[in-house]
């Protein structure tokens, strides 16, 4: 449930989230920069671009890869781990070993780059890695599902400025997966038509846009718990993000630049998580209209929410669109060299 409260709105200047407290880390002693790779575990995949191709190399124990552009290696301090020792438990304190897979993306070698300003061509890198380490990591036995994730500003849970992704395999659907998937099964099987393609219908062109290129379309969503909360949809139905082309990786990347670069510019570079909506790449029927979700941290969740799952958000979706809207246009024309 969302309440929608627009006597509760605020400018989109005073939604201002507290300075990101990382002013101990610099290049010299940051572990995500280029010189400190031995500061973290060796990367399983580490990208180098050289003479205009890039290479897929990988460090060894005592030897780490220099001159990357995208490093990806072992979560230091996992959530999940392929050794767990915990033990199964029934109900009603059931438990099961937390098996996974826990991964760092470092996402860009330069330390003072943020998400807002991330070039065009490196986040075609990091999307490429992604569908690459996604597909190596449904590979595995013990995964049902692979979580992609962005924490970035400590009010959205980063331990570290420099930009990064995050991967994390599950052994079963998350929830929120699994309930998308339910939705979109019954409305496949009721109307024969995909439940989000019936929402893309109706947003592509409507007051929640927030902008479209060849093959995407980012939009406020209709009663979103988070104020500035946007979607970003693939406009052709498509389940799987392993199958989406390099064309299309391409246009993903732009509308990354220019959406991201917009929630910077209206909001003054505010906390956010986004995340990765995908199907599952096993054998099952729980599929989804794939898609990212970006939620900014700027007003803090209290009782009502966290007791009752009941949402106020203080701008209206529409409001949400239109300065973000006007904001990501003037990005994508920077990108486009439009004047």
């Amino acid at each position: 449930m969302v309440l929608i409260s627009p006597e509760r709105t605020k400018r989109p200047s005073d939604f201002v989230s507290k300075e990101n407290d990382f002013t101990h880390l610099t290049s010299t002693n940051c572990p995500f920069c280029p010189g400190n790779e031995l500061m973290t575990p060796a990367a399983e995949l580490v990208l180098v671009s050289k003479d205009d191709t890039l290479l897929k190399l990988a460090d060894s124990e005592n030897d780490r890869v220099e001159g990357w552009n995208v490093r990806f290696f072992p979560n230091k301090f996992p959530a999940v781990s392929p050794d767990s020792d915990v033990k199964y438990s029934d109900p009603p304190l059931q438990g099961e070993p937390a098996f996974g897979y826990h991964h760092v993306m470092i996402v860009t070698p330069h330390h003072n780059a943020t998400y807002f300003d991330l070039p065009v061509g490196q986040w075609v890198d990091v999307l490429a890695t992604i569908q690459d380490r996604v597909r190596w990591l449904y590979s595995k036995k013990t995964v049902s599902y692979v979580s992609v994730f962005v924490n970035s500003g400590s009010e959205a849970g980063a331990s570290f400025s420099h930009p990064h992704l995050q991967t994390l395999t599950l052994t079963r659907l998350p929830p929120l997966i699994q309930e998308e998937a339910e939705t979109m099964h019954q409305d496949m099987v009721e109307l024969s038509q995909c439940s989000m393609c019936r929402v893309l219908q109706l947003e592509i062109n409507g007051p929640r846009k927030i902008l479209q290129t060849d093959n995407f379309v980012a939009f406020a969503p209709w009663a979103s718990t988070s104020a500035y909360e946007f979607w970003i949809f693939p406009k052709r139905h498509e389940t799987s993000f392993l199958k989406v082309s390099q064309k299309e990786i391409n246009d993903l990347a732009i509308m990354l630049r220019a959406s991201l670069g917009a929630l910077g510019a209206a909001l003054s570079k505010p906390s956010f998580n986004l995340a990765f909506h995908i199907s599952s790449e096993k054998k099952t029927t729980k599929q989804i209209h794939w898609h990212l979700e970006v939620y900014p941290q700027i007003v803090k969740w209290a009782g009502l929410e966290k007791g009752n799952h009941v949402y106020i958000n203080q701008v209206s979706p529409e409001s949400a669109a239109e300065v973000l809207g006007s904001a990501a246009r003037k990005e994508l024309a920077q990108i486009i060299g439009i004047s």
